[in-house]
């Protein structure tokens, strides 16, 4: 990045679950497979990424309204790998440097950082005011996503990464039949999940304006 630039995005801050108890091999795989996911971010959406104590990193998103969408894939990342991470989400003005999101600063930076200091047995917590109902379903999401299995986090990863395809042409790709996409994206309650990120985008939209 060549010259500071300050935007209305949304940003993630994570920590992997219990990273510690991953063999020294396994850890510096995963470290591997997460750098070549956020700079796929990067180039498709202009995301900008940090990673930082080893196990903890950030994510920040030109569109605050596709905060909820890239959060849940990231936890679905993880969740296919038979881990998890903790999201903390927050969305406000930014400001980036030539240091990148590594030197940033921000009021989303610091909500989202509060965040995940504070989070305790969720996975999912959203760090703007909101009302309570989109609370609950937060929670709800929440409580869905940690119910996965990772053969379901992994069809439901492709199916909101690819734009919600055919079942049939995830079912090539995977090697599998339609029938059985169909039975994990079902257990994966897939329309749930796809009818917040509607949700989520419309609700934070109306807090841009």
């Amino acid at each position: 990045m060549s010259i500071s630039q300050e935007n209305y995005m949304g940003v993630l801050t994570a920590d992997i679950v219990n990273s510690q108890s991953l063999r020294q091999s396994d850890y510096e795989q995963l470290l591997v497979q997460l750098k070549y996911y956020l700079t796929a971010l990067r180039a498709e959406f202009g995301a900008e990424f940090h990673i930082f104590r080893g196990d903890s990193f950030q994510i920040a998103l030109p569109k605050a309204k596709a905060l909820f969408k890239q959060a849940i894939a990231i936890r679905l990342f993880f969740i296919q790998r038979g881990l998890d991470v903790k999201v903390s989400l927050a969305h406000g003005p930014i400001k980036l440097s030539l240091g990148g999101l590594a030197t940033a600063t921000g009021e989303a930076l610091v909500k989202a950082g509060h965040g995940l200091d504070n989070i305790k047995h969720q996975r999912l917590v959203y760090n703007n005011t909101c009302d309570e109902s989109f609370l609950l379903n937060i929670r709800f999401i929440d409580l869905l996503l940690g119910k996965l299995s990772h053969k379901q986090a992994q069809v439901l990863l492709l199916y909101l990464q690819q734009d919600k395809p055919e079942h049939a042409q995830l079912a090539t790709q995977l090697s599998t039949s339609r029938a059985n996409v169909t039975k994990l994206l079902n257990l994966a309650n897939y329309t749930l999940i796809d009818a917040f990120i509607t949700l989520s985008k419309s609700y934070i939209f109306s807090k841009e304006t």
